[in-house]
Order: C-alpha cells, then structure tokens, then sequence
C-alpha cells in the first residue's frame, strides 16, 4: 500500500489473479489501496499535477500537519474546475480554499473491515456520493479506496461465492443420488439370499402379497411352486455342509435358469426349499413349468448316495393355483402348494403334484 499507478478498467490477467485470492471474509487490507497525500497550506495545482501522474488515482488525501483533514475525490475535483472561473479562482490559492466546497466527510473504514460490509455500507450513501472513493485507515495511517475497485472486488466475491455453492449443490445432489444408490442396493441386498443370491423370504413375503392382492383386483391367475430337495439332510450328513451349500447354489442356479418371463420369481423359502412365484399363469401352466424343473435337476447329475431316487440328488415339487376369487390371505396358496409338496414325497419323491385351490367367488 503506497502510490501507485491506477487501474485499466479492463480486468486483464493481473488482475483476475489479484481478485482469485478474495474470499468472503478477505477485508479492505486485500485490495489496491493508494496513499497521495497534500497538505492544506499546498496549492490546488497540486492537485491537478497528483491526478495526472496517476491517471488511476479515485482522489487525494489532505492533511493538516500530521492530522488528517479529508479527501478530495477526482470526480469531485473535475466537477468544481470546470465551473465558470474555478481554474482562475482555485489555481493559485492553497487546498485549504477548495476543500471547504467538499460538505459531506469522506466515509472511512478500518482496514479489517469486510469488503461485503464497506459496500452495504457505501451503498448507503446518497446517489451522489455513492461513487465517491473511500479512506481506510489502518494503524493511524490513511489510504484511499475507489468505489470501482470497491463494487468490482465485491462482485467477484459474489461471482465466485454463487459458483462455490452452485458446486456445492451439485456434489450434494450428487452425494445424494450415491447415498439413494447406496440405500437401493442395501435395500437389494437385504432382499436377496445371502447364499444363493435369489430373493429371500422376506422378498417373496412381498411379492406374493403384492401380486395376490392383483389377481384378486383383476381375478387373474396366480399359481405357485413349492419345491423341496430330496434326501438333503442326508447329503449334508455325507458330503459335508460346504458341500451342501454349494448344491443349494446350483440347486437355485438351475431353477431361476428355467423360466423366462421377469414377473416369474424364484426366492429360497427356508434351508433346501425353494418357492415360484407365478403371476397370470394357470395350473397347467405352473405344472409344465414344475416338472421342467424337476427334470433339469435331475439332468444335473449330482451324485446322492442317500437318496431313493437313482443315488441322484433330486426334486419333489407342490404346485397350487387360484382360478375363482374373493380377498383372503395369500397363504392359503402357499399352504396348499405345502400339501402338494407332502403328497410328492409320500409318494416317492422326485415328483410333482397338483393341488388346485378354487376359491367360491363372492355373490
């Protein structure tokens, strides 16, 4: 802070780096301050020589001795020498003379002032002195500030104050849509097997609620598959868990490879049982569908020394439908389709087994 040459209005790179270090809470101590001074004794023409040497120059500073009197502004000065006589009036007599046509004090500020509030607080000022330079004083020593480089720091503050909450806002949303992300597969995983990776029970609690309360609005078909593998405690007895673990893998692999259509879900009921979910699908339908998995099990080839059917590991599969319509709990059908299940095994196993569940339609 000393005399130095005005600025070009023009902002060239100089200055877009001196206003890059602004921030919201820099003060008046950031910005080009200048400090011509005259003393009151000193003749006006001074004046006239300080503003031509520095063509950038808001105003000059007066002193009586070492105390400050006031500030004589460019803008103010040029007004009062072209009025009718001022050059010939004023160009010989002392400064004193011409600062008694200034009214108003200079507002002033201490250098650690926020540039934000050395604005709101020009631009309080009348219209007219609203474009009058400021002092700053700092530590018993006075400087002076134009409003342009005033209003012009303070716009870019804004500039840059809006763009770092536009950024913001932007990496919230975007935090947001990971955090949503985050909460949808959280949301996946809690619904899947933790084993074989298909939906779980609860998952198919779901969705068999959902799709039941739809066929009973559009007294559509609703079939199920219940699925149990045979003889599986005792692979697990011969084989190992591990072992085990891996069949119910294949076992879910292998059931989800048979059908085709997305409504279609196949979840893991409990332990070795597996249940299909078939929406808009018929008895005859489900039964195809059931014996199709029973057969690509099979197909499989998995040896099961302790099972009955072939030494191979095995299917028995219940199968229910609801063809007539009334609102009821879901697990009727599921129930059924578990009677169906009891009836394969009592029968051999590796089995399928229909059990149609009409419901009286409501009068």
């Amino acid at each position: 802070m000393s005399e130095q040459e005005g600025l070009d209005p023009r902002m060239d790179d100089g200055d877009k780096f001196k206003y890059s270090r602004l921030q919201h809470n820099s003060t008046l101590v950031c910005l080009e301050l200048f400090s011509v001074s005259l003393q009151l004794d000193d003749p006006c023409h001074k004046i006239s020589e300080a503003f031509k040497k520095h063509p950038g120059l808001p105003g000059v500073l007066i002193f009586d001795q070492q105390s400050f009197d006031s500030m004589i502004s460019r803008q103010r000065f040029l007004e009062i020498m072209n009025l009718p006589y001022s050059k010939d009036l004023f160009s010989q007599r002392k400064i004193k003379k011409l600062a008694k046509r200034f009214e108003a004090e200079p507002l002033t500020f201490s250098a650690d002032t926020y540039i934000g509030a050395a604005v709101e607080a020009s631009l309080e000022r009348s219209p007219r002195e609203m474009t009058e330079p400021v002092v700053v004083e700092k530590n018993g020593i006075y400087f002076i500030l134009g409003s342009y480089e005033l209003f012009r720091a303070h716009a870019h503050i804004f500039s840059e104050t809006v763009k770092t909450l536009q950024a913001e806002i932007i990496h919230s949303n975007l935090l947001r849509e990971k955090l949503d992300q985050a909460r949808r597969e959280a949301e996946d995983l809690a619904r899947l097997d933790g084993l074989t990776g298909i939906p779980n029970r609860r998952h198919m609690d779901e969705y068999l609620t959902q799709e039941w309360q739809r066929a009973m609005r559009y007294t559509s078909d609703l079939s199920v598959i219940l699925i149990d593998i045979d003889h599986f405690k005792s692979f697990n007895d011969i084989y190992g868990h591990q072992t085990g673990d891996e069949v119910l893998v294949k076992v879910a692999r292998c059931l989800k490879g048979q059908t085709h259509r997305p409504a279609d879900m196949v979840s893991r009921y409990g332990g070795e049982e597996f249940l299909v979910v078939l929406p808009d699908t018929p008895i005859q339908g489900a039964q195809a569908l059931a014996e199709k998995m029973r057969q690509a099990v099979m197909n499989m080839s998995i040896i099961n020394s302790g099972s009955s059917v072939e030494g191979l590991l095995s299917i028995s599969c219940g199968v229910a439908c609801v063809t007539e319509h009334k609102k009821q709990p879901f697990d009727q059908l599921v129930s059924d389709a578990d009677k169906a299940l009891y009836q394969a095994k009592s029968q051999g196993r590796n089995k399928v087994v229909l059990m149609q569940h009409p419901v009286p339609a409501t009068e």
